[in-house]
């Protein structure tokens, strides 16, 4: 490509990141590829590790462009960008004596049945993605304490540096009913187990 161009575009970029670290001192900054980016050639994903570097700030690049993506896209395709961002989890032995340590997964869906998960979840490594504000998390994790179901983070998370564990051992379970390429994601690339579970708990509705 024209290397002038791809200079000049990474000077605009900083100079916006810039302003957005002094304004806003963000834990990390998403960049949404959109229709004009993927006409204009804009290589971010170039672009986002130099800057990175530079102004001491994570750098998420997504893809959401109206030339592939549809309107309800644009936060699957960013919560999959930063699902490769997560630290790899680290599976700790725990006592099999200690049934405290462990909860059954137990949905009650709108017939008043209960379905069981086969498998055991310690209370450290389920996982759930998509962006609901913090009060509404809150009483989700609330509720699902309650039933002895124990979250152990968010994709998104608050912050960035307290992103959850992902890898193999780590179960999670969608909120919204849109997150499949974050799904994909989350079993193929960081070898997570999906929780199937309906709407709204999850994305099989």
């Amino acid at each position: 490509g024209d290397i002038s161009a791809q200079l000049n575009d990474q000077k605009e970029l900083e100079k916006i990141c810039l302003q957005i670290k002094d304004d806003r001192k963000p834990s990390v900054i998403i960049w949404i590829g959109t229709c004009t980016t993927e006409i204009v050639k804009m290589d971010l994903e170039g672009i986002a590790p130099k800057l990175e570097k530079q102004i001491g700030i994570p750098i998420v690049v997504a893809r959401a462009n109206g030339l592939d993506y549809a309107f309800t896209q644009g936060e699957d395709t960013a919560l999959a960008a930063m699902a490769h961002r997560c630290p790899e989890y680290k599976h700790c032995e725990t006592n099999p004596k200690n049934q405290s340590e462990f909860a059954h997964i137990e949905i009650h869906t709108t017939l008043s049945q209960k379905v069981h998960h086969k498998n055991e979840l310690t209370r450290s490594n389920l996982v759930l993605f998509g962006s609901l504000s913090s009060s509404v998390a809150s009483q989700l994790n609330s509720e699902l304490k309650r039933q002895s179901i124990f979250v152990s983070g968010w994709l998104p998370s608050q912050r960035y540096d307290e992103l959850p564990g992902l890898g193999e051992g780590v179960y999670v379970c969608g909120v919204n009913p849109f997150l499949s390429r974050t799904a994909t994601t989350l079993m193929r690339r960081r070898k997570c187990k999906l929780v199937g579970a309906p709407f709204p708990i999850g994305p099989d509705g």
